[in-house]
């Protein structure tokens, strides 16, 4: 499994153990790593939308999350999201 570590604001640790504390949270890691998990993939998925514009490179994708060329392969097959073929529309000859 690939891990990721994510910097995580003080309040929003604060907000899952007061979760926790009221008996709405159940597990605390449990919690945070879905919240995490939905950060990376609003950023990918926001990362993604640029390189399949043509606005940044595949390198630089990867370093934004923090990953390496492979790994971001293995997240992108993963998810499903093709990296090979992507290009601006051809245009006509005048």
């Amino acid at each position: 499994m690939l891990k990721v570590l994510v910097p995580v604001r003080e309040n929003i640790l604060r907000a899952a153990e007061q979760r926790k504390a009221t008996g709405l949270g159940g597990d605390i890691s449990e919690f945070l790593g879905q919240l995490i998990d939905l950060g990376f993939d609003f950023r990918l998925r926001t990362l993604y939308r640029q390189f399949e514009a043509g606005e940044i490179s595949l390198g630089y994708f990867a370093r934004e999350l923090g990953l390496s060329l492979r790994e971001l392969y293995a997240v992108l097959e993963e998810r499903g999201l093709p990296t090979s073929s992507i290009a601006l529309p051809i245009q006509a000859a005048a």
